[in-house]
């Protein structure tokens, strides 16, 4: 039920979703919040014809929640969650020396920095989804990157609410790179 706008380089300044604190664990069943954890996701089969996983986002790591939330939120899917957590993981493969998902596409390529490379056309792609200003789509095919959008029109937003109603919804501001507090959500008031 919390955002913040990503302040590292090669993240380009893209929404990260995360918990924010305590929330009803005492509600009997799961309750509405505005995100979809990658890492604990579930949907009925039909989610992948309304939703699908959109390959032109290769390696997306950075963005792939706050991109699917809002797909799956504009396509008319509620999310949920359990208000108490029931499984975790423990993220830290570098702090081991473990090699992270993404460092295969350069050790696979030979070329070591090819993934921030590809990151930063993914990421563009997001963030033209969520609504960036700057990556309009005017802005993006003006620069010569047109293939950025990509069939967008399939694995964009969907057409049952709006990005608008999504943006409001979570408190979420691009142009001001701002995420306000959503309290329904840490509350559990929508059902």
């Amino acid at each position: 039920c919390f955002c913040s706008f990503s302040d590292n380089a090669v993240e380009r300044h893209i929404i990260r979703i995360n918990t924010n604190g305590r929330s009803n664990v005492d509600a009997p069943r799961p309750t509405q919040i505005a995100f979809i954890a990658a890492g604990f996701f579930f949907a009925h089969a039909s989610f992948l014809t309304d939703v699908p996983f959109d390959p032109y986002l290769p390696w997306c790591f950075m963005g792939e929640e706050i991109a699917l939330s809002m797909r799956a939120w504009t396509a008319g899917w509620n999310i949920y969650a359990p208000r108490r957590n029931l499984i975790a993981h423990q993220y830290r493969p570098g702090r081991l020396g473990l090699p992270k998902f993404w460092e295969s596409v350069g050790r696979d390529s030979g070329r070591p920095n090819l993934n921030t490379m590809l990151q930063g056309s993914v990421i563009r792609r997001v963030k033209h989804l969520v609504g960036y200003p700057e990556e309009s789509k005017s802005t993006i095919e003006g620069d010569g990157d047109g293939n950025v959008l990509m069939e967008y029109e399939h694995y964009g937003l969907g057409t049952v609410r709006t990005r608008e109603q999504y943006l409001e919804l979570t408190g979420i501001d691009p142009a001001e790179k701002k995420c306000h507090s959503m309290k329904w959500c840490s509350k559990g008031e929508l059902e």
